[in-house]
């Protein structure tokens, strides 16, 4: 689904409202990033650009393909005995609509999505404090956990959080990305990632 044209609609609000930006950001395609922009500068229309993002995204996941053997490693994991929760900078509201979709929702305890960052009256989107807000909401400590992801960008903000990161490698993000910084852990797919749950008991505390 191609991206609505929403983040040049709220560069035009705030242009309404007698707001100059540059150019730059004015012509910035990025819907996120001018929703965040628009809380900055401007509450009301800021808010309005987070309701227009959260509607685009959540009928984007509601068509959202999973990823290869995704479902089996979420039940690997779930029958290990590990808790789990999902954090992502997306709104929760369009991870919901995903874990519903595809029948997954009962195997997932928290959401935490960038409305935490809102509540936080945080003006800037920052990925250490979504995963630091999902640690807590699963009563865990920071080295109790794992941080799953096909992001190798994540692997950094997993160690500013002192959490452990297991990398799935895909396209976007070899093996060499995702094994860095040292103490990450890549591994080659999602059926991999569920026979290691599978097989590696969980923690006890």
């Amino acid at each position: 689904m191609a991206p609505p044209p929403i983040a040049g609609e709220i560069s035009d609000q705030l242009s309404a409202a007698g707001h100059r930006m540059s150019v730059l950001v004015a012509l910035n395609p990025d819907p996120i990033g001018m929703m965040w922009y628009a809380r900055r500068v401007n509450r009301n229309i800021g808010a309005e650009a987070a309701r227009r993002v959260r509607d685009f995204e959540i009928t984007a996941a509601r068509t959202a393909v999973p990823v290869p053997d995704v479902r089996e490693a979420l039940h690997a994991c779930h029958a290990s005995g590990r808790s789990l929760a999902v954090v992502g900078d997306t709104s929760s509201d369009a991870m919901e609509s995903y874990l519903d979709t595809h029948g997954l929702r009962q195997l997932v305890g928290a959401v935490v999505g960038r409305e935490r960052l809102f509540s936080l009256s945080l003006s800037l989107q920052t990925g250490e404090t979504l995963l630091r807000e999902a640690i807590q909401d699963l009563d865990a400590k920071p080295s109790e956990c794992a941080l799953v992801t096909l992001d190798s960008n994540a692997t950094l903000v997993a160690k500013s959080a002192g959490v452990r990161s297991l990398g799935v490698v895909n396209r976007h993000a070899p093996r060499k990305h995702l094994a860095d910084p040292p103490e990450a852990v890549a591994v080659s797919s999602m059926a991999q990632l569920a026979a290691g749950f599978a097989t590696v008991p969980a923690l006890s505390t």
